[in-house]
This record gives structure tokens, C-alpha cells and sequence, in this order.
């Protein structure tokens, strides 16, 4: 049967452009899943420093409570803490609260990503 179907030149040159297709379906596949997995994290990292510039406004010592909140928000999500892979800053400037929230993290194939938030809410403002 392999004979036979080796002998057929249709069948065998759809076989060759088959197999020459998988690795530009897999790439395409892998990248859809790399734009996802970006757009997901820059988002979080995006509410995350608005959600830590709400709760400092509202707070007699905004800059750490504002790091707190940062932290709690991203609880559960890997190498979500102070650290290697998180940063969080925070700057107090003419009742202005600026949060900024530095993620990183790794696409498929290794490649490594930071993503930057940042959101600033006047202290006394209600967001």
C-alpha cells in the first residue's frame, strides 16, 4: 500500500506540500496565542495600576496602600509579588498619585516581555 501510494506522484507531492504547511500553521498558530496572552497581561497590568491609584486616593497613606492594592489585585497569578517580575511605583506630587506597575513575563518560544501601566487620580477625587 505505501508502494502504491509512493508511486503516485499526485498523492506524494500533496503529501510534501502538506508537510511543508504545518510549520506556518503552527507559527500562526503560536503567535495568535503570543497577541492573546500580551493583549491579556497588558490589561490586568493596565487595571491593576488604576484599581492601586483608586484605593491610595482614599487612604491616609496612599503610596503603600497603593501597593498593596496592587498586589492584591494580581493575587493567584504567577510571580504576581515585589520582585524579579513585578515592580510597582509610586510617587505622591501636588495631591496627584501616580501608580506605575511593571509585569514581566514570557512569551511561548522564550522571549521576554515587560508591560508597563500607569494611572495618576488627584487625591480627593472620586473615581
Amino acid at each position: 500500500m505505501i508502494r502504491k501510494f509512493l508511486k503516485d506522484r499526485r498523492a506524494a507531492s500533496q503529501l510534501i506540500s502538506s508537510a511543508a504547511l504545518i510549520p506556518i500553521l503552527l507559527f500562526i498558530v503560536a503567535s495568535i496565542a503570543n497577541i492573546s496572552v500580551v493583549s491579556n497581561m497588558q490589561t490586568l497590568v493596565n487595571e491593576a495600576a488604576f484599581e492601586g491609584a483608586r484605593i491610595g486616593i482614599k487612604s491616609d497613606t496612599p503610596e503603600q496602600t497603593a501597593q498593596m492594592a496592587v498586589v492584591n489585585f494580581g493575587d493567584g497569578i504567577t510571580g504576581w509579588k515585589i520582585g524579579d517580575r513585578l515592580s510597582v511605583i509610586t510617587s505622591l506630587k501636588n495631591d496627584m498619585l501616580t501608580v506605575e506597575v511593571r509585569y514581566t513575563f514570557y512569551l511561548l518560544g522564550g522571549q521576554q516581555k515587560v508591560l508597563i501601566g500607569r494611572s495618576s487620580l488627584r487625591i480627593g477625587d472620586t473615581p
